[in-house]
């Protein structure tokens, strides 16, 4: 990892975390002009993968060798076998309560 705003390098499994693609785990495959490239071999393919901001991407302690892994299915199935169990991400609770009106 280098870089500013850098989370992952290749082959890392990330954790989606914001986007509509959130609650997610895709593979790094590419990285350009501090964007993240990633794909799932589902959604999103090795051809053509989702450039992501890496601050909306939480690293996991899982990698792949992405040279070896050359199609859609053999990266799905990498990903399958890891579980996909979901890492706890803390949301902020937005404080709220009754209004206070004076009369």
């Amino acid at each position: 990892m280098s870089g500013p705003g850098r989370t992952a390098e290749i082959g890392r499994v990330v954790f989606s975390a914001a986007g509509h693609d959130s609650g997610r785990f895709y593979a790094v495959v590419h990285w350009e002009r501090g964007r993240a490239y990633i794909a799932d071999g589902k959604a999103r393919k090795l051809c053509k993968p989702k450039a992501k901001n890496p601050l909306h991407l939480r690293p996991t302690n899982h990698m792949l060798d992405i040279n070896t892994i050359t199609t859609d299915k053999q990266l799905a199935r990498a990903l399958a076998a890891l579980g996909g169990q979901e890492p706890e991400i803390r949301r902020r609770k937005k404080e709220g309560g009754e209004k206070l009106v004076e009369n």
